[in-house]
């Protein structure tokens, strides 16, 4: 069962465009996080400003709030003033890196921009909301990511699951995850951080989120006058983490200077606010990943050596998916159980094809993105051939020792009969919308139609080959007959057998 809701946020939502007041409404009060959003929207100054009596936890503001007199910039600062502990959150469409600066300089705690997602929009509030929370000294204990998530899901991630408790235990630390992109690092950062007492800090960054000339300030903070915009003392996120953990995503982005400071850090537990020359001590274990090798970096001289040898005091190898494609299948079952219209269930030939992939692209992610691109062309929440990506057709080639070795696959090829029916008649009539395309769409699909009606249901392979064309292809165009409403998907599923287990 997922974790009780123990966290329940008021936000104040400010922006002149109804349209984005109802998406981040409908992003913040329909998740599956541990927490309430409580999201009341306004649409001009006047209002955000009666509704700010009330002391919000959390506001939102649009840089552009189309008002002569006011930004969202001098909003913030206003804000501030009159609610100190309200966290400030900006946002707008343009995400370079003046405008996040402008925003961070004017004391807001974090930027979104609005081209994010709306399935990540609500995570991304939360984490800001927990990190500007933590680095305020507060006593943040909410978990963000419930327990079903966190169960351990093949042999690899159980085998590393059963380390977490004795790596805890001991005198470790320091961390370093190893794995390609997507094999699910920060699984295993989320697994380390579920088995903290509740009263623990761990908090999660990406570096290579975060601009390179903001990184230094936002890690080991800075005191006031360390540069222009600095108006006062701010907490870094090392210092908030002290007396727990600091996972540093992405690791291989620090600047040199950020190196030498981590490194002083690892070494003697102090570390220097930016501007300051006033050590501070911290009890701090940092776990860190990259994707990119760091062994290559440092025989390259573009990160230090003593640095990489002080963060992996012992590391935790994620192998590629391709090398564990038993664990596929427990994988797949875990996603189509938590996609949204689901549960989905995947047919025996479709499950042969995504464990034969070799998912080098993204791994895990690239599955999961893999599936989801499936539900597109579901048969009553059954995924099957017919609604695999090309493009995960095209990785695997027609080379039948990669192909799925299951008999409705492997039907041979179907001979013409002997019937009296000499050719196939496209009723011709000149109009518009006799093109090239239409035709051909007409061709297959009275192709398909009249294989179907002589041999019964044949999978996409068997059709592929009587009538002559590659099976990637032929998926493509028989998605194409339903998105132009030439066939339905429950006729298609009749006549191609993509309900074949």
């Amino acid at each position: 069962m997922p974790a009780t809701s123990t966290l329940s946020l008021k936000v104040l939502h400010l922006d002149d465009d109804p349209f984005e007041l109802e998406r981040v409404k409908n992003a913040l009060e329909r998740h599956a996080l541990d927490c309430t959003f409580h999201v009341e929207s306004v649409s001009n100054v006047s209002d955000y400003r009666k509704k700010l009596a009330s002391y919000p936890d959390l506001v939102i503001l649009d840089i552009h709030v189309n008002d002569p007199a006011f930004t969202g910039i001098t909003l913030t600062r206003e804000t501030r003033e009159s609610a100190p502990d309200t966290v400030i959150l900006m946002c707008s469409t343009a995400d370079d890196l003046r405008t996040i600066a402008d925003c961070l300089n004017a004391d807001a705690d974090d930027f979104i921009s609005k081209m994010s997602d709306k399935g990540e929009l609500s995570l991304r509030v939360f984490n800001s909301y927990r990190l500007a929370t933590m680095k305020r000294g507060g006593n943040f204990i909410a978990q963000p990511i419930s327990t079903d998530r966190l169960l351990p899901v093949g042999a690899t991630m159980e085998r590393i699951a059963r380390r977490i408790p004795l790596i805890l235990d001991s005198a470790i630390s320091a961390i370093f995850i190893i794995g390609e992109s997507g094999t699910g690092k920060e699984v295993v950062a989320d697994l380390i951080g579920s088995a903290l007492p509740p009263e623990t800090p761990f908090i999660k960054v990406n570096c290579g989120a975060i601009a390179p000339t903001l990184l230094e300030s936002e890690l080991f903070g800075h005191v006031k006058g360390a540069f222009t915009g600095a108006t006062a003392d701010k907490r870094g996120l090392l210092e908030a983490a002290s007396g727990g953990w600091i996972f540093l995503d992405e690791v291989a982005t620090l600047s040199p200077l950020a190196q030498v400071a981590l490194l002083r850090v690892l070494e003697d537990h102090t570390m220097l606010r930016v501007g300051s020359t006033k050590p501070v001590h911290l009890d701090l274990r940092v776990l860190s990943a990259t994707n990119e090798s760091l062994e290559t970096l440092v025989a390259e001289g573009k990160f230090r050596a003593d640095l990489w040898q002080r963060l992996r005091e012992t590391e935790i190898n994620l192998p590629p998916l391709r090398q564990r494609p038993d664990e596929i299948p427990a994988l797949v079952e875990r996603f189509c159980n938590n996609m949204n219209g689901g549960p989905y269930t995947v047919s025996g030939p479709a499950m042969a094809v995504l464990t034969s992939a070799s998912w080098r692209a993204g791994n895990i992610r690239e599955l999961r993105n893999c599936l989801r691109a499936m539900t597109e062309m579901h048969v009553n929440k059954l995924l099957t051939p017919l609604s695999i990506p090309e493009r995960l057709w095209e990785e695997i080639g027609e080379n039948p020792e990669t192909q799925p070795q299951d008999q409705a696959e492997l039907r041979p090829q179907v001979p013409p009969d002997d019937s009296d029916d000499h050719g196939i008649v496209i009723p011709w009539k000149y109009d518009d919308k006799q093109t090239y395309d239409h035709l051909t769409d007409l061709l297959l699909l009275t192709l398909t139609r009249k294989v179907a009606s002589r041999h019964g249901r044949l999978s996409l392979r068997s059709l592929a080959q009587t009538i002559g064309m590659s099976r990637s292809t032929l998926s493509s165009r028989l998605k194409n007959l339903v998105h132009r409403n030439l066939i339905s998907t429950t006729e298609l599923s009749q006549l191609v057998g993509i309900n074949e287990a």
